[in-house]
């Protein structure tokens, strides 16, 4: 139980700047219109805040301590760069890319017979649905595949689900979940790099090894503050958000599912398996694609989401406790 009310605390913080959590009575994952605004405000900041960042290590570091005539000033530039690089085209990726819509005229297939047909035996259908096995979405007006979630700011349903994050004005679902992944790792390096390189900077400053004067500091100060801290801030939640991710991807679990599970073990009193979790390495090829030489780079297309292979192992009988969209 205290193991439940701190992953709890946890969503409910994360909320705050990456997700929201479902709201089961309507199947929604947010309920405030603001969102897609504040999206764009994020975004805006966001930029702001990497230009910042390139202008304090491109204008000022690397000319004034190393050098780019140097093979270090070098390095770091390019270094420095890559990283950038690959956070932005990540950010981009999990911003632009459509998180996964359900293919208008979607029938699950518990409601087709053998010839892929919908079964025609009304009664059959209906005791199929009252089953709760197959889910229907008011908001949509169409079926909702399993592991599918409605989001009020997107208007639709998404599959595999995870959270709106207004910080990539973008809901985080099954065709951009290895994205999102790929840029909290690129932000949480580059955050380390950018606050190693002031640190050693500012400290061959004070020792007189740079070509930079006291009296000229002064103009660089005030961004070299409001960044550090910035910078600092956003690496704290930034590289908790990775670890807590690495550790869904692992376990092919999003974060709604990781909490329905929690709350089924509460009641049932013993722990609940993850039908999906197919073992480490299916679990992270399920996310990252079925290539590992491409697992850090944010390109490829992903499998099949509209169908999840289940854990051959696993007991349906498990699912009863659950109350919500993992017990499909």
């Amino acid at each position: 139980v205290r193991g439940l009310r701190f992953r709890g605390v946890l969503l409910a913080m994360v909320a705050k700047g990456s997700t929201r959590p479902t709201n089961r009575d309507d199947g929604s994952c947010c309920d405030d219109d603001n969102d897609k605004c504040l999206g764009i405000c994020l975004q805006g900041f966001l930029s702001l805040l990497v230009a910042g960042c390139c202008g304090v290590i491109y204008l000022l570091i690397i000319p004034t301590w190393v050098g780019y005539n140097s093979t270090t000033g070098i390095s770091h530039a390019i270094g420095f760069g890559a990283v950038i690089g690959m956070m932005m085209t990540a950010y981009v990726q999990t911003s632009r890319t459509d998180p996964g819509s359900v293919p208008e005229g979607y029938v699950p297939d518990e409601l087709l017979d053998e010839n892929g047909e919908l079964i025609s035996n009304v009664t059959q259908r209906e005791s199929v649905i009252k089953s709760g096995t197959v889910k229907y979405c008011k908001a949509c007006d169409m079926y909702r595949p399993p592991r599918a979630h409605h989001c009020s700011t997107c208007g639709k349903c998404v599959l595999r689900m995870d959270h709106h994050c207004p910080w990539v004005n973008n809901c985080v679902g099954a065709a951009n979940t290895k994205f999102f992944v790929l840029f909290l790792l690129y932000a949480t390096l580059a955050c380390f790099y950018y606050a190693l390189l002031v640190f050693f900077f500012l400290v061959n400053f004070f020792k007189g090894k740079t070509l930079l004067h006291m009296k000229d500091l002064g103009a660089w100060l005030g961004l070299i503050l409001c960044t550090v801290i910035v910078v600092f801030c956003l690496s704290l939640m930034v590289a908790g958000l990775f670890g807590w991710n690495v550790w869904l991807v692992a376990r092919n679990e999003t974060s709604q599912e990781n909490y329905d599970k929690e709350v089924a073990s509460a009641k049932a009193r013993r722990p609940v398996r993850h039908p999906y979790d197919l073992g480490c390495v299916r679990n992270i090829k399920a996310v990252m694609g079925p290539h590992p030489w491409l697992w850090l780079v944010p390109v490829g297309p992903v499998g099949n989401i509209l169908r999840y292979e289940k854990n051959r192992d696993f007991d349906e009988a498990e699912m009863k406790p659950l109350h919500g969209d993992l017990a499909v």
